[in-house]
């Protein structure tokens, strides 16, 4: 139950964020915003999931309700699917295209950041 607390919780804060950051920046192809919002969502799950239960007294439902809660209702697949998909059948395929690529390969490294930087900052180990 207290998962589930958390988890609820997280989420309403994780789609307030989500609105809040798409109200403030206004591109003229709005998809380049969720391209952005999983970039970050990428980095900051990979914190909260390695740096977070190693630097913080917090539960196992706080890091889940942080990241499937907040970073999973900041984050969205399906608004990527879904613009991806228009963007093809009104045959923008190029833009689709790279649209795709800068998701995922840019998330791909947004994650790879977060995993580096939790190592960086945790503590070392001394022998």
């Amino acid at each position: 139950m207290k998962k589930m607390i958390a988890i609820t919780g997280f989420a309403m804060l994780g789609g307030g964020l989500r609105e809040g950051l798409s109200l403030l920046v206004t591109w003229p192809q709005h998809f380049w915003i969720t391209c952005l919002i999983n970039i970050v969502g990428a980095f900051v799950l990979s914190l909260i999931t390695n740096l977070l239960p190693a630097r913080l007294p917090v539960s196992e439902d706080i890091v889940t309700g942080m990241s499937v809660g907040l970073v999973g209702s900041f984050t969205t697949f399906s608004t990527f699917t879904f613009e991806t998909l228009q963007s093809f059948q009104s045959g923008h395929s190029v833009l689709a295209l790279s649209y795709v690529a800068a998701s995922l390969g840019l998330g791909l490294l947004a994650g790879l950041a977060g995993n580096f930087l939790s190592t960086y900052w945790l503590p070392k180990e001394e022998f």
